[in-house]
């Protein structure tokens, strides 16, 4: 168990009151036992003194009928008593040893007459002594004792039982301590699983409510009010994102109109021409730019999220190289596509296809003349990992987990043009699939970008949905080739 737990500070808090609670009753009962012994002995002395003076004064000139009237009323040898009785400094009586040999009488020192009763130890025998004045003036001095061997007994039987009892206790209380505090953060641990499970594709989910009335569920109420404002910030975001991207959709593409109409004309100068091809390159950047941030906007609103169907990646992989293959041809480099059977997952086939688009983009933007990129498919375990390796300059390691974020783009002295979108477009697409892109790559030795998407399984298939197929009647191919032909950002 972690120290820095809060479990375990409870448990430890928990037992270190108890073992201290603990010590503290034994000690009172241990010394309360002993005062009550004392208490109880004393009382019990003091009742025998009084009965053995009643017997003695009537016995006192008649010294041989004393020692029977006394043994047979107390019995000192068979119950480690002790008796003695003087007169005037001359012994009466006097009991003799006990049967379990737990004091010598004989080492009694001998009696003297006391002004007040008093009660002493005498090594292992308390001793009670009271003098008596006799109505003829004769002192009839009583001395009476208790062997304590079963008082000792019994003290440390008890001592014992405490010794033992106790760790015991504790232990016991431990784990209990243990199993109620776990009991009692049952509902933080479910605060936590629903936070876990919190993603961008269900924001409006939100901390079970615990019912305990206490601190918990104020923290849990606060947390989710805090989700409440931090969801509104995130749509608010959302929404402006989405709208900014739209309404500068507009104006960019009237430009673009008017510029290529501007463009048709043949009295332009050649400087005035060479000026507006190249704002007509920007323009249509920044246009590929908007369209990037609007299917951004797209793929992480509820709205965006379509209902997956089967879709076979190794045929949309062999559809997508085929249409591919002129513009890696163009730059002289080898193109090669999965062979295997067919790789079912659910998913929108368009953002898949999307998915191959900007990766094989990349690929060759990044692939010098000769080079190769080659696209697997297969099935391992639960999921389909989809593979784009090339031959092309790589990634430093430094960059790797910074090329999936929006606008990063590595300087390079090779010109691409881009906005550094694709590859946020990729992860985006991914997740809202329920999968994860990764790369791996060396400066000078090619690039590999593996995707990991779950498989579809006979009981997804077998509900209706979709059959796979590598083509796609609902898209048109001239759409296909319009999105191929662009070079994504």
């Amino acid at each position: 168990m972690n120290r820095r737990s809060l479990t375990f500070r409870l448990v430890a808090w928990y037992c270190a009151l108890l073992l201290l609670l603990g010590m503290g009753f034994a000690a009172y009962t241990y010394t309360d036992f002993e005062r009550y012994v004392r208490t109880s002995t004393k009382a019990t002395l003091v009742a025998r003194a009084d009965t053995i003076r009643a017997i003695a004064s009537t016995a006192l000139d008649d010294r041989a009928a004393l020692p029977p009237l006394i043994e047979q009323r107390f019995a000192p040898e068979l119950r480690a008593r002790f008796i003695r009785v003087t007169v005037n400094g001359q012994v009466a009586y006097v009991s003799g040893p006990p049967a379990e040999h737990d004091f010598d009488p004989a080492a009694i020192p001998p009696p003297a007459a006391v002004k007040t009763p008093r009660l002493e130890r005498l090594g292992r025998l308390i001793l009670y002594v009271h003098s008596y004045k006799l109505a003829d003036g004769r002192t009839l001095t009583v001395e009476t004792g208790e062997a304590t061997g079963m008082m000792r007994a019994i003290e440390k039987g008890l001592a014992v039982s405490m010794l033992f009892g106790l760790p015991v206790l504790l232990i016991l209380a431990t784990g209990g301590g243990y199993v109620l505090v776990r009991r009692a953060l049952t509902p933080v641990e479910s605060m936590i699983k629903a936070a876990e499970a919190l993603t961008f594709n269900s924001p409006h989910n939100r901390l079970p409510p615990t019912g305990t009335g206490d601190r918990i569920e104020a923290l849990g109420q606060a947390l989710n009010r805090m989700l409440e404002r931090l969801d509104n910030a995130y749509q608010h975001a959302s929404r402006f994102s989405a709208d900014a991207a739209h309404e500068i959709g507009t104006p960019l593409s009237i430009m673009r109109g008017e510029m290529e109409l501007l463009a048709t004309r043949r009295d332009l100068p050649p400087d005035v021409q060479a000026a507006l091809g190249s704002t007509l390159d920007e323009a249509v950047r920044l246009s590929q730019i908007v369209e990037n941030l609007m299917a951004l906007s797209r793929l992480e609103s509820i709205g965006g999220k379509r209902t997956h169907k089967a879709v076979d990646l190794t045929g949309l992989a062999d559809e997508t190289i085929d249409q591919m293959r002129l513009l890696a041809e163009d730059k002289n480099i080898r193109l090669d596509g999965p062979s295997g059977p067919a790789v079912v997952v659910l998913g929108d086939r368009n953002r898949l296809k999307q998915v191959l688009v900007n990766l094989l983009d990349n690929a060759t933007k990044y692939t010098p003349s000769g080079g190769r990129v080659t696209v697997t498919v297969e099935g391992t375990g639960t999921n389909a990992v989809l593979t784009v390796a090339d031959t092309g300059i790589g990634i430093a390691p430094e960059h790797q987990d910074l090329i999936f974020d929006r606008f990063f783009r590595v300087a390079t002295d090779r010109g691409e043009s881009g906005a550094g979108l694709g590859l946020a477009i990729v992860k985006s697409i991914c997740v809202a699939h329920g999968g994860r892109v990764s790369v791996s790559s060396a400066p000078g030795q090619g690039s590999r970008f593996s995707v990991e998407l779950p498989l579809a399984s006979s009981a997804d298939l077998g509900e209706g949905r979709t059959t796979p197929s590598a083509t796609s009647p609902s898209v048109p191919r001239m759409i296909d080739r319009l999105v191929l032909a662009g070079r994504t950002a």
